[in-house]
């Protein structure tokens, strides 16, 4: 595609951010296109690391409380049926059950639940009607570690993944071009993968360009 077209195919406003930040339109196209690169390398660890966060709280809630866990809580008498304050949790799991209808098994309701689902298992009135042993998911978390500081670390990993999934630019920090909020997002997740007893280097063995791509922008 020509840059004009290009530049009219992503609409002014959009391309209007990298410009403003840039100066001038090669460095602007290149900004966007690195943006994306960043965007597709974070995305994946962000994919990788959901995948091991959700699996550990279904196999620890699995020994707790049986193999249709989730499915239990939901239902009448069940601990996020009866408890105020998850009605969040409630409703995901209820309208992720009717979505998969006939196609409805345990490992289906598991893989249909966002990320923000999980992140919301460790908010202060989910984790207490779980039981408060979520923690337990993380065996090398550092010493102290409170519920609380978990949730606010899952928080800001979901939100960066929101981003990328809504198409919104993440090289960034307001109108200024900064890699600052992506590289902390990935220290965060490699530090989560460690207190979840991952080796991330054998986890993410090529599949993870993140330094790369933040490298690149921040030589742009």
């Amino acid at each position: 595609m020509p840059n004009s077209q290009f530049y009219t195919a992503i609409s002014e406003p959009r391309y209007l951010r990298y410009l403003a930040a840039c100066g001038n339109r090669e460095k602007a196209l290149k900004l966007y296109r690195a943006n994306i690169i960043l965007s597709q390398q974070l995305y994946g660890v962000i994919g990788v690391f959901e995948i091991i966060l959700r699996n550990s709280i279904d196999r620890h809630m699995i020994a707790l409380k049986g193999n249709e866990w989730l499915e239990d809580a939901v239902a009448p008498g069940g601990y996020l049926d009866m408890s105020l304050g998850c009605e969040y949790s409630f409703h995901s799991v209820q309208e992720a059950i009717q979505k998969l209808g006939l196609e409805y098994t345990h490992d289906r309701l598991i893989a249909k639940l966002t990320l923000g689902f999980w992140t919301y298992q460790f908010a202060s009135k989910e984790f207490a009607a779980a039981g408060s042993t979520l923690l337990k998911i993380f065996p090398n978390r550092l010493f102290g570690t409170k519920q609380k500081q978990v949730f606010q670390n899952l928080i800001k990993i979901n939100d960066i993944r929101n981003r990328i999934a809504h198409y919104e630019p993440i090289c960034f920090e307001k109108n200024t071009i900064s890699t600052d909020r992506a590289k902390k997002r990935y220290e965060l997740i490699l530090e989560l993968l460690e207190w979840l007893g991952c080796d991330q280097k054998q986890i993410l063995f090529e599949i993870d360009g993140v330094r790369e791509a933040v490298k690149f922008i921040d030589c742009i």
